[in-house]
């Protein structure tokens, strides 16, 4: 069985991924330092960046799903609104990644050993398996 070039990226997209939300999570069993978490997490935010350049070739048919442009009248809407949406993301992400890193302390402090590494391993499959799928159903249109 040979896969295309896209289903082969996409599977390597996912794996990148899913290393990737393992590696950040499951951190803190492994690095006690909170500087040193710093500095690999800082690493890993590069390995996000490239991967997220990705996205357009491990995903080509995504271009054509782009809404259409506003006109000029909607930019300053459509800016705010993005905004709006990015402080919020960045508010819910740091929300999200406190509780997580609060609740393995927590489950630290009861005797758990690598008391991240199991929340950290659902997310990273959760993460591959998104990954994974072909969301724009081009491999069922050429079947």
């Amino acid at each position: 069985m040979t896969l295309d070039d896209t289903r082969t990226r996409r599977y390597e997209f996912a794996g990148a991924s899913a290393l990737t939300v393992l590696t950040w999570y499951a951190l803190p069993d492994v690095v006690r330092s909170r500087r040193a978490r710093m500095l690999v997490k800082a690493g890993l935010l590069v390995v996000t960046a490239v991967g997220a350049a990705m996205i357009p070739q491990v995903y080509p048919d995504v271009a054509h799903h782009a809404p259409a442009p506003y006109g000029k009248e909607a930019e300053p809407l459509r800016a705010r609104r993005a905004l709006a949406a990015t402080a919020a993301a960045l508010l819910g992400t740091i929300w999200f990644e406190k509780a997580v890193f609060a609740r393995g302390e927590r489950r630290r402090t009861n005797g758990v050993r690598c008391p991240h590494t199991r929340a950290a391993a659902a997310m990273a499959l959760v993460t591959g398996a998104a990954a994974a799928i072909d969301w724009t159903g081009a491999s069922k249109a050429e079947s």
